[in-house]
């Protein structure tokens, strides 16, 4: 069942300079299922502890300890058959 799982997900990587508001993040359903697109967030490698089964996600940097003007890396962890997305502006996907 772990190995079926870990195929059905697919890991994003965003990397942005924080303007100073909470990061905002479009975690859509799941077409036909009951379920969300994320299941984890990381920022710089910590966890972000959050309800994952929303519409939309907010995370505040500075509880990372990040301040306005910084560079950091998001990665998103979704299953495949969706993408999440940003509310918030100046986040570029690395590929």
């Amino acid at each position: 069942m772990i190995g079926a799982e870990a195929k059905n997900k697919e890991t994003y990587y965003f990397v942005g300079v924080w303007d100073g508001n909470t990061v905002q993040i479009n975690n859509p359903n799941v077409v036909n299922k009951n379920k969300y697109c994320i299941s984890l967030i990381r920022i710089n490698g910590k966890k972000v502890k959050t309800n994952y089964k929303i519409g939309g996600i907010e995370i505040n940097p500075s509880n990372f300890e990040f301040k306005e003007g910084q560079e950091f890396l998001i990665q998103i962890d979704a299953k495949k058959d969706c993408e999440p997305s940003f509310n918030s502006s100046g986040f570029n996907i690395q590929r």
